[in-house]
């Protein structure tokens, strides 16, 4: 497997035998295309993809639409019309993505035998992602959609983690009611997202024209039970924070539906480290329990991130300050000895626990 990777301090703390690779042909580009309709959704996707590729060497961070065009029903054949199910009231897109040789999160990373190369790799994913979520916020983007099923490793690229599917993602400077609300109809998936953005849903996809103190009360409730890294902590941790959750959405009982909107989107900024904390709290809160890592760069990171699931978003850092609190505490780590000592036998355990 190639370890290649940029962050040198990182090769120094692990101790890993790393063959630097001297090659520096170019690789011939191969893409895939994807037939889509033309709706919201995939608009969306092709907005959002031309911003990134004005990002310098974006294709090192991000799956996007790479190109485009509009398909002609009529110059498909009846039998591929029927396996695809067109019909002939829908207008078609075809899609062009880069294809190299992607591997899903879960199973790049869930598949090392070895926990040394693990927490290597997990270590360097994160801080990997966080500078590409910060790069995007810089470009006037809000990912939005932040779990494990977005994001892909590269193994035709030094293994880096890549993020993909921008669909639902947000223009920052365009965000309005009109906007979110075509945004939150076209979201199926609410893993990661902060409790003010399940708000959001509720309000929009209900028609809800204000929140009473029982509204509140009952999405704070649901949004706690589906909140499965709360099993990390005490029972009194979870009694805290779910008072938590109804003291931050107290403010909007009774407020318009509108004002209550444009105060939560004003909130923008705080929701890709909510996500990025959840998924990678998941991950290095397991491992500093399964591997009792206690005053470990590991434990450290996990109290860290434990800060940014607070619900009320002016309690967790932005983006920028996650990387500053991630590099002191990375950098003035004096004692990794703890990595050389893991048992792979744990490995399994582990790996359970975090497929859930």
């Amino acid at each position: 497997m190639n370890t290649n990777i940029e962050i040198k301090n990182i090769k120094k703390h692990f101790l890993l035998n790393i063959k630097e690779n001297s090659e520096n042909s170019e690789k011939e580009k191969k893409y895939t295309t994807k037939l889509v309709k033309k709706c919201f959704n995939s608009i969306n996707e092709v907005k959002i993809s031309d911003r990134i590729k004005k990002i310098l060497y974006y294709s090192n961070n991000y799956v996007i639409v790479e190109d485009y065009d509009f398909v002609n029903i009529g110059q498909l054949n009846e039998k591929n019309i029927e396996k695809l199910h067109l019909t002939n009231d829908i207008k078609y897109l075809i899609f062009k993505y880069k294809n190299d040789n992607f591997v899903d999160f879960n199973d790049f990373l869930f598949n090392f035998i070895n926990p040394k190369l693990l927490i290597f790799h997990i270590i360097e994913s994160f801080s990997y992602l966080l500078n590409s979520l910060i790069t995007l916020n810089n470009n006037n983007i809000c990912f939005l959609n932040l779990s494990s099923k977005n994001i892909v490793f590269n193994l035709d690229c030094g293994e880096k983690p890549l993020l993909k599917n921008f669909q639902t993602s947000l223009v920052i400077s365009k965000l309005n009611e009109s906007y979110i609300t075509d945004i939150i109809k076209n979201i199926n998936d609410y893993t990661n997202k902060p409790l003010e953005v399940h708000l959001l849903f509720y309000l929009i996809k209900n028609d809800i024209c204000t929140v009473s103190f029982s509204f509140i009360e009952e999405i704070c409730e649901v949004f706690v039970s589906n909140l499965t890294i709360l099993n990390l902590f005490s029972d009194k941790f979870k009694l805290s924070y779910s008072e938590l959750c109804r003291d931050s959405l107290r403010k909007y009982i009774n407020q318009p539906k509108t004002e209550i909107i444009l105060d939560i989107l004003q909130q923008n900024e705080k929701w890709d480290v909510y996500s990025l904390s959840v998924l990678y709290l998941h991950i290095f809160g397991n491992i500093s329990r399964v591997f009792s890592l206690k005053q470990t760069f590991i434990n450290k990171i996990t109290m860290e991130l434990t800060k940014n699931i607070n619900p009320n978003p002016s309690r967790r850092d932005n983006l920028t300050d996650l990387l500053n609190n991630y590099n002191k505490l990375f950098y003035y780590e004096s004692n990794w000895s703890f990595v050389n000592s893991l048992s792979s036998s744990k490995m399994t355990q582990l790996f359970n626990i975090l497929d859930k």
